[in-house]
């Protein structure tokens, strides 16, 4: 579920510019161990990215809320660069995200800068050139109406509540969660003979929205605050889903379990790239 560094360290050559661990993935909720990619990176003097853009408000608290946490800032010797979606857990508007740098001086290479465009010299502090005010004042706003201890606050209740999903999950002996979840975000599988598709299509059915994950099989939530007065009752109804399969076999074999079963069994991946295309055509044909 994290970055292999070793796999890294063999994969560099002269073409390798960067270096990018995350804090935390989108799968699995799991952070890459950065400290030893940011030696890695400084060994050979390249930019060691952290992409915080999920953990974003919520990793930088877990401490101070009294959780476990691991390194993955500017206090790591090495890293360069970090990345955090203000739209996800800083509750600002879609569309809004931040990039730090380590030191201004490499800043300045993610400019546009045109001097001899016959428009004018143009200038532009990203590859972007219009941006939408109206979503940077929604932004700042957001964050001055929450605040640190807002933050704080939401951090205990959000992960608060992904720990309680998360024991729920370790108490039914046919379901194990994927990797170790420190933030918001919880996948979990299922042992033989237990489809987890179909523990997800029967959810869904229940009024639970939650997404399927491949490679491997699993169901994927990113709790936030609409989750916590729920956590109780969604363990209680996946109790229940778990122990119908288990008792009625002719429950199983939904549409997500019939679907990502023909995709796993397709030696040619390309096609489920193209089938993917196509549905993208139909939708603009509307």
């Amino acid at each position: 579920m994290k970055v292999d560094v070793k796999s890294v360290a063999r994969a560099i050559n002269r073409n390798t510019i960067m270096l990018v661990g995350s804090a935390i993935n989108f799968p699995h909720g799991v952070a890459d161990d950065i400290t030893p990619l940011a030696t890695l990176a400084k060994r050979h003097d390249i930019g060691m990215h952290v992409d915080c853009c999920l953990g974003s408000f919520v990793v930088p608290f877990l401490e101070r809320a009294g959780f476990r946490t691991v390194p993955f800032d500017f206090r790591i010797d090495g890293v360069t660069s970090i990345s955090c979606d203000t739209h996800k857990y800083g509750f600002a508007p879609k569309g809004s995200s931040v990039i730090m740098y380590e030191h201004k001086d490499i800043r300045k290479y993610q400019y546009f800068v045109r001097a001899d465009w016959p428009g004018g010299i143009y200038a532009s502090p990203g590859i972007a050139g219009s941006r939408p005010g109206a979503l940077i004042a929604g932004c700042w706003a957001a964050m001055i109406n929450m605040g640190e201890n807002g933050y704080l606050d939401t951090t205990k209740q959000i992960v608060g509540a992904r720990q309680k999903i998360q024991a729920g999950v370790e108490s039914i002996p046919d379901l194990y969660v994927n990797g170790d979840p420190i933030s918001t975000v919880i996948s979990f599988s299922s042992r033989d003979p237990l489809n987890i598709y179909d523990v997800g299509d029967h959810l869904n059915k229940r009024g639970w929205n939650i997404s399927p994950l491949q490679n491997p099989p699993a169901l994927h939530i990113s709790v936030t605050l609409l989750w916590v007065p729920s956590a109780d009752e969604f363990v209680s109804d996946l109790r229940e889903v778990v122990a119908a399969l288990n008792a009625d076999p002719s429950l199983r074999q939904g549409k997500s379990a019939a679907i990502y079963g023909t995709a796993a069994s397709l030696p040619d991946k390309s096609l489920i790239a193209e089938i993917a295309t196509g549905y993208i055509d139909l939708l603009y044909k509307a």
